[in-house]
């Protein structure tokens, strides 16, 4: 399985690297960033991208159609990124510049666009914006279209719902926006113990976490899967626990999974690997079975 890792500042430069490495006791072989599309012009994105151009890793690239940072009250509400503006070409011409710059990159890029469709907090998901399911399947296969017309031999796709559908209603499920093995290459689950840090959470393992999602990925699919974010807090449970029986469940009873992502940032609360010694040792010792 490859393991992968995320950090808020970007790029990781190849000390850190092979210091995460030694912290970590595995090989970081992909790296997760995030880019919006923000104003949608090209040069905004040219110097973040000579950064990345050259990376020793594969990148996972999650392509945002947003304006970043969105109103924290109301982050989906941007129309202007509504679906159905998508499809119809608004961004044409951003999406085949950013597609020809991505040509030239050395590594594989995993391109995850508009991940967590059926969630409720981005733009493009499928019950904001007047959006639908098939709108968001209109709009996947017109960028893969572009982006591969410019870029095929680098990308591999990455279709990425969340763990569980907000809401939660007939019209909402995630198998309702899969676009087909045709044009994905990966399919990847979000999904993260919250323990109690909110009002509507609590702890929650790995495997309560990711079972339905995985059987709904193994049913519709035969991609491999990826763990496209994931972590746990500390607050509420024992986050050491937690990592063993997260690698443990990893090997019994999610075989198809070939890629995890930490989302290793202290933000919401502290997701880190190393938010505690006992965590990190956790870690150590569950990565090493593998």
């Amino acid at each position: 399985m490859k393991f992968g890792i995320y950090r808020l500042y970007e790029p990781i430069e190849e000390t850190e690297l092979t210091s995460i490495e030694n912290t970590c006791g595995t090989p970081v072989q992909i790296i997760s960033v995030y880019r919006a599309w923000n104003r949608c012009f090209i040069r905004d994105d040219l110097q973040w991208l000579e950064r990345f151009r050259n990376s020793s890793r594969d990148i996972l690239l999650t392509w945002e159609p947003w304006m970043h940072p969105p109103d924290a009250e109301r982050p989906y509400d941007q129309p202007d990124f509504a679906l159905r503006n998508i499809a119809a070409g608004r961004y044409d011409d951003y999406i085949r510049s950013f597609a020809r710059e991505l040509a030239t990159f050395p590594r594989i890029v995993f391109l995850r666009v508009m991940h967590e469709m059926n969630g409720n907090w981005y733009p493009w998901c499928g019950t904001v914006n007047s959006n639908s399911p098939e709108d968001f399947i209109a709009a996947w296969k017109h960028i893969r279209e572009l982006v591969n017309r410019e870029a095929l031999s680098r990308i591999q796709w990455v279709w990425s719902p969340y763990a569980f559908s907000y809401p939660m209603t007939p019209f909402n499920r995630m198998e309702d926006y899969f676009p087909g093995d045709e044009v994905v290459d990966w399919v990847a689950i979000d999904g993260y113990n919250w323990g109690s840090v909110r009002e509507w959470s609590s702890w929650q393992s790995f495997e309560q976490i990711f079972s339905d999602a995985y059987k709904t990925m193994t049913t519709l699919s035969k991609c491999p899967i990826m763990i496209g974010e994931t972590a746990s807090t500390e607050t509420g449970g024992d986050k050491a626990l937690w990592i063993t029986d997260a690698f443990h469940a990893l090997r019994k009873c999610f075989p198809r999974v070939e890629a995890l992502i930490w989302f290793d940032v202290n933000k919401e609360c502290d997701w880190r690997i190393a938010s505690s010694d006992e965590s990190l040792q956790a870690f150590r010792s569950a990565v090493n079975l593998f």
